[in-house]
């Protein structure tokens, strides 16, 4: 049987029978074998792997590309002539096989250290794992063209390299309890050289010159890493380190360190937090909303033609409130030509929208007497004593400087959900719908009315044929946003707020969040968890899975939204969960689509209140 060897860590290397590999086509194609064999744990979609080592090409390219350097890999590993054959190939995916007869260092030290979070083995499996560790993870190899790989290569970098420094301070330590000096020392300096600010090793360094009598050498040690320290990070050495000089000085055996690992870097000084949880971005929030850029421009062009009537269509939890308060709005503020009136229908949309209006026209009343005026005018319009749209000219009339004017209806379903009275419904909807017709003869409409809806209302909004007709010409689908645009909304964010990302936590963050309709609450929140517990400004891999990474941080909300639920709803909730589970046969168990039907009719107002808690979608 043919024995595959391949070394990570340090130079990479690929032996078959112990003889060196030859016949690679690129750098790519070593890539490749180096993600399988390390991601050996699971099976790996094409898509994804095009993705990975080609994400600059067009979707169809880049599988090209994945075929013609797997057909090369298969090649220089001799996998058509082993039993059984290092890859597991079939038409969607690629899997490493970890029952074939291979050999990686990866894998092999990582059995020796264990799990960062448990106890760490006995020494003699220290002892080999250090040996195995001949330096950093894949060094020097780099793929410039491909970021999402580079990414991986310094998630799994950093984790070796956290795992060797861990297990030589364990060492180091074990051998100076044991008399041992010099090998200690040894291993202290081989810390440094892998980090050269683990300042822990700094001071295991200096306790060991003093133990073997060369206090001067010490001393000279803390002066050198203070220097540093102060050229390249601009810090001082903690606490401990300066107290341990200070006995140095006073001529006594520093105290051992008993701090853990500690990497130094650069803290960061951040402002408020600039995520928004599970609520949507607010027009104040505008310079912290990032990802919609090209739906915005969409958007704005639209509205710029003959644009009478709009509706943002999108499943629960896409963003699109915050797509139109925090992306379209501000947009619209700096041309200076809009008026802009927004309004939630709620249970009572003649009023709600009276509100909307009496605030705009009558901006110098109090309170109260808005209230009065907000009571009469809804009174008016539906009524029809009033014209909507005369309402509109006035507006207009006593805003100069605006030529047109943009009536927002956020979350337009709630007329179906909170207004049960289909004749007062209908009669709200002919109202609003009068604006495309009141500007029909004009090249450009002066009054634009657009809706943000769920997607599962369109059926509801459609059977009212007057509506359904302006809307013609006038429906924006806003799908989930795509991987660069996640990043984009989880970066410029934190790094306008002067926060950092460790390397490698965007990508692992992107992941985790996929490309699941109604992800965007729950990537916010959990970011919004991290920020909480930023490490001196910044998010931290150890701080992501504390919170249990983004299914973990939604398992806490879903929680405690199901235990605000009364005891029946609580059980009604159960069945409902269950019915969206497909139970694997001798799998996995996968999610499944339940229709309405399925549901009951009767359980449809608590699948209605999960959905505005984004804790299922609707569509």
């Amino acid at each position: 049987m043919t024995h595959l060897s391949i070394h990570t860590l340090g130079p990479f290397q690929v032996l078959l029978d112990d003889e060196p590999v030859t016949g690679f086509d690129s750098d790519k194609v070593r890539a490749l074998l180096v993600y399988l064999v390390v991601e050996a744990h699971r099976p790996h979609r094409r898509e994804k792997l095009a993705g990975l080592l080609w994400s600059d090409f067009p979707d169809q390219s880049a599988r090209t590309s994945l075929r013609s350097a797997l057909a090369n890999l298969r090649k220089v590993i001799g996998d058509q002539n082993n039993d059984p054959n290092f890859l597991l190939v079939d038409r969607q995916t690629i899997q490493f096989n970890i029952k074939s007869d291979y050999e990686l260092d990866a894998h092999s030290f990582k059995r020796l250290v264990g799990n960062e979070t448990e106890d760490l083995p006995e020494i003699s499996k220290l002892e080999d794992a250090i040996s195995i560790y001949d330096g950093e993870f894949m060094e020097g190899f780099s793929l410039s063209d491909s970021s999402i790989f580079e990414e991986w290569v310094l998630i799994s970098r950093e984790a070796f390299q956290r795992n060797a420094l861990q297990a030589l301070q364990h060492l180091t330590g074990y051998y100076q309890e044991r008399g041992n000096h010099d090998l200690a020392l040894e291993l202290a300096l081989r810390q440094i050289k892998i980090e050269p600010f683990q300042e822990t090793a700094h001071q295991q360094v200096m306790r060991l010159w003093a133990l073997s009598g060369r206090r001067n050498e010490a001393l000279a040690h803390y002066e050198n890493f203070q220097n540093t320290l102060k050229t390249e990070l601009g810090v001082v050495p903690l606490k401990q380190t300066q107290e341990m000089y200070q006995q140095l000085l006073g001529g006594n055996i520093p105290n051992p360190p008993t701090e853990t690992l500690v990497l130094r870097r650069e803290s960061k000084t951040v402002g408020e937090c600039p995520y928004r949880g599970l609520a949507a971005f607010r027009e104040e929030d505008a310079d912290f909303y990032h990802g919609r850029k090209e739906f915005i421009h969409q958007l704005v062009e639209a509205l710029r033609r003959r644009s009478l009537v709009g509706v943002i269509l999108g499943s629960s939890g896409a963003g699109k409130s915050s797509v139109v308060h925090a992306g379209l709005i501000p947009r619209l503020r700096t041309e200076g030509e809009w008026l802009i009136l927004e309004f939630r229908p709620g249970g009572h949309p003649f009023e709600a929208l009276a509100n909307a209006l009496v605030s705009e026209l009558e901006s110098s009343m109090s309170g109260t007497d808005r209230l009065i005026e907000a009571h009469k005018l809804a009174e008016a319009l539906k009524s029809g004593e009033l014209p909507f749209t005369s309402i509109l000219e006035q507006l207009l009339e006593k805003q100069p400087k605006s030529q047109r004017l943009l009536l927002v209806v956020d979350q337009f379903e709630e007329l179906y959900t909170l207004l049960p009275e289909s004749e007062s419904r209908n009669q709200f909807i002919d109202m609003l719908t009068k604006v495309a017709d009141s500007g029909r003869t004009h090249q450009t409409a002066t009054a634009v009315l657009l809706m943000t809806l769920r997607a599962d209302f369109m059926g509801q909004v459609l059977s009212r044929r007057p509506l359904a007709d302006a809307l013609q010409d006038g429906t924006f689908i806003l799908g989930p946003m795509n991987r660069e645009e996640l990043r984009v909304a989880i970066r410029e964010p934190a790094e306008k707020q002067g926060a950092a990302f460790e390397a490698g936590l965007v990508s692992r963050i992107l992941d985790d969040v996929g490309d699941e309709p109604g992800n965007l609450p729950l990537l916010e929140f959990a970011l919004t968890l991290m920020w909480e517990q930023l490490d001196q400004g910044w998010f931290t891999h150890a701080v992501y899975e504390n919170i249990g990474c983004v299914e973990g941080a939604l398992a806490r909300y879903a929680e405690k939204v199901f235990a605000g639920l009364g005891e029946t709803e609580q059980e009604e909730a159960k069945r409902i969960f269950t019915q969206l589970v497909q139970p694997g046969q001798g799998t996995e168990d996968t999610r499944r689509i339940a229709t309405r039907l399925e549901l009951g009719s009767g359980n449809w107002s608590l699948v209605q209140e999960l959905a505005d808690k984004r804790l299922v979608v609707t569509g």
